[in-house]
């Protein structure tokens, strides 16, 4: 129940973020909105009114929505379709700058309060049945040593234990504050979310100043974009499996944020949660500037057409582009979100 309930809180926060960055540039430019609403409908009651603007309680808690004015009919007086150019850009950006910034903010917060020591390596979960179970290892267990080699960070480590593979090595590791020396073999074959020695790793954690964290979280942003940019090269060119790049729907976002709380619990901090959300909340911005009808960047393709072209597309062939798109976004999310069930996605255990 509280995985559920963090989820609703993460997911919802995101989107309902996406709508407020459109809610607050629309107001700042004078377009109109009539509604926004916290969750989507059924409507259950409203909150109240405010600067020509109903805000409403809906049933489902996922998010939020603005309506804004006229948003396909340019007749409408202080509606968004009326409205210049480069207010109507400026409104479809705003939803996904939102989602960069709480990415941002996201980011920032794990490398402040955690930020990884890729120096050094520590047991984040050990699997049932392993190796490393049976050899005592825990969670929390710092890595010093693989066979008196200094273990300094992910590398170092997965070559000693592959050059060790079905042979005995001694593993030194600190626990609290106490040094031990534990024997195991690592395993040449093991199950397919397991590795030789059947243990998740990580990096300690320390706090960083907040320049620091921010530096951070900036360079963050700029790798999850860019793999996100270049993923359909990467996986034409086969440097990506498709089960590794495809599109997560509801469940497939819960089993993450699930896997990931897990994992910070097991290592006391939040880095893998927060980090996961900065991801989400990045993608959800990508997704949403796809130049594909009914999302901002579907919207953003006809001011551009009208920008190029300097005439507008008929009102109702744009605002039919919308509504198909829309309804081919609904089967898509559909397929997706089943294809969770019938297919979960593989994670690390």
């Amino acid at each position: 129940m509280n995985d559920l309930l963090l989820f609703i809180l993460i997911l919802g926060g995101l989107i309902l973020g996406h709508e407020f960055g459109h809610f607050l540039v629309a107001r700042a430019r004078g377009v109109r909105i009539e509604e926004f609403g916290i969750g989507f409908p059924p409507r259950l009651t409203t909150l109240f009114h405010a600067g020509g603007t109903r805000f409403t309680l809906n049933l489902i808690p996922l998010g939020g929505f603005v309506r804004p004015a006229g948003e396909d009919d340019p007749t409408v007086p202080g509606g968004l379709a009326g409205a210049s150019k480069r207010t109507r850009t400026l409104v479809l950006l705003a939803g996904p700058a939102a989602n960069i910034i709480l990415g941002f903010l996201a980011f920032t917060a794990a490398f402040k309060f955690a930020s990884p020591d890729p120096t050094r390596v520590v047991i984040t979960q050990v699997a049932a049945g392993s190796p490393g179970e049976s050899a005592g290892l825990q969670s929390g267990d710092l890595i010093l040593s693989l066979n008196r080699e200094p273990v300094t960070g992910f590398d170092s480590l997965q070559q000693g234990v592959s050059a060790s593979l079905d042979q005995p090595v001694d593993l030194e590791i600190q626990r609290n504050s106490t040094v031990l020396h534990v024997t195991l073999t690592p395993r040449s074959s093991h199950p397919e979310n397991e590795g030789p020695i059947g243990i998740l790793l990580g990096n300690p954690t320390r706090r960083v100043a907040w320049v620091t964290a921010m530096g951070s979280g900036i360079q963050a942003i700029y790798i999850q974009i860019d793999n996100l940019i270049h993923l359909p090269a990467r996986l034409m060119q086969g440097q990506v499996r498709p089960e590794d790049a495809r599109v997560s729907g509801l469940k497939g976002m819960y089993d993450m944020l699930v896997w990931a709380g897990e994992i910070d619990r097991n290592a006391q901090r939040p880095f893998v949660t927060l980090t996961l959300i900065g991801v989400i909340s990045v993608g959800l911005a990508i997704a949403n500037l796809l130049p594909f009808p009914a999302l901002d960047g579907g919207r953003l393709v006809f001011v551009a057409y009208e920008t190029v072209f300097r005439r507008r597309i008929a009102p109702r062939y744009e605002g039919l582009a919308h509504a198909i798109g829309f309804l081919l976004l609904l089967i898509l999310m559909a397929y997706v979100n089943i294809q969770d069930f019938t297919h979960p996605i593989s994670l690390p255990r």
